[in-house]
């Protein structure tokens, strides 16, 4: 009985332990499942060619955008690989755009851009390579918050005038991170020269291939992690409406903050978005009103991460039309309309009134010819 109860006891613990060993190998596995599962939440997408700005299409992963400065195309949420090729060429074009979250992995070439202006990668990883990330006969484009990830070369960069593409995005933006940097992590400031505190930034640059000389002077000593947090209105911030007049007004608002910067404003009357101003505006004009009838505006501020904080509102009522004969404007501005005509009949009714005034005294001149 003893022999067959200590057997049991043997087989239940060899079950926990078999149990608990698979529920640790589960755990420890976990983040790298979460990867995954974080991966394999973009989208699969073909290699994308874009030939001029009408290449901007859905059909090239194009989310949104018109190629404006406030409104740029987008191209993002996309998981690339072009064996042999590339997986995201984009050439001949002035018209702005973004690349942003997206995964490129296995390529001849990841990004390229030639003979481009006005493009943006950010929040994108590179991983494994033959070339990252190349600018050709490209300038006043933007890099940072991407990850460089065990490509053969991680970038390069030929622009035509020295350090015009910008690796970085300043040092309260930081660059990108690179697993070649060799740097160290010492300091922090705008000169990485306040020391020793480190910063999360190396504090020396990392050189970009090519003959533009450039470097991301703020790399990221960890890879980076999206950012997510939308901007931030200040307690007591307000959104109000002043120069109100039957068809227009101005509103005003206060400026929110971001820990990665604000770049932009949207101002909404309902859901209806009226524009975009960039982040150094805090007034916008609305035009077109009708008079005597309510209208509700909104303000919603957003990053470089295209996250978006909702902030005050205001509801305003235009003034209704005031009678033609009461508003002063009309008078001023029809002035001689009034006054020509006036001083016509005070003339005539002169005329008249001294020409009988002399008829007059000519019949008293004639019935009192000696009197005179």
């Amino acid at each position: 009985m003893s022999v067959l109860f200590c057997l049991r006891v043997e087989r239940n613990v060899s079950q926990i332990v078999l149990l608990s060993a698979i529920i640790l190998f589960l755990f420890f596995l976990s983040p790298f499942w979460a990867g995954r599962v974080q991966a394999t939440s973009l989208q699969q997408h073909t290699p994308i060619l874009i030939k001029g700005d009408a290449g901007f299409t859905l059909t090239n992963g194009v989310a949104g955008g018109d190629g404006s400065f406030l409104n740029p195309f987008v191209i993002s949420n996309l998981n690339l690989t072009s064996v042999g090729g590339v997986a995201i060429e984009i050439r001949n074009t002035t018209a702005y755009f973004i690349i942003r979250d997206v995964f490129i992995s296995h390529s001849n070439y990841g990004i390229m851009f030639f003979n481009v202006t006005n493009g943006e990668v950010s929040n994108s990883t590179l991983y494994q390579n033959s070339h990252g990330l190349f600018l050709l006969y490209s300038n006043d484009s933007i890099v940072f918050d991407n990850n460089f990830v065990g490509n053969t070369v991680q970038a390069n960069d030929t622009g035509a005038v020295p350090n015009y593409n910008s690796w970085d995005n300043g040092y309260g933006g930081g660059g990108n991170y690179w697993s070649d940097y060799l740097g160290v992590d010492r300091c922090s400031g705008f000169n990485q020269n306040q020391c020793p505190d480190p910063d999360g930034i190396g504090d020396t640059c990392y050189r970009i291939s090519g003959s533009s000389v450039s470097a991301d002077c703020y790399p990221l000593m960890k890879p980076y992690y999206p950012d997510t947090t939308p901007p931030f209105w200040p307690t007591g911030s307000r959104l109000t409406a002043y120069h109100v007049t039957l068809t227009s007004l101005t509103l005003n608002w206060t400026l929110a903050s971001d820990d990665t910067g604000v770049v932009s404003y949207r101002i909404f009357e309902g859901q209806i978005l009226l524009g975009n101003v960039t982040a150094n505006k805090s007034s916008f004009n609305v035009t077109g009103l009708t008079p005597a009838t309510g209208y509700s505006f909104k303000i919603q501020a957003g990053d470089r991460a295209d996250n978006w904080g909702d902030g005050p509102s205001v509801s305003i009522s235009t003034p209704a039309q005031r009678p033609w004969y009461s508003n002063p404007a009309f008078w001023i501005g029809n002035w001689y309309f009034f006054v020509i005509p006036a001083v016509a009949v005070a003339v005539v009714v002169t005329i008249v009134l001294m020409s009988r005034m002399r008829k007059k005294r000519q019949s008293i001149t004639t019935a009192y010819p000696n009197e005179s």
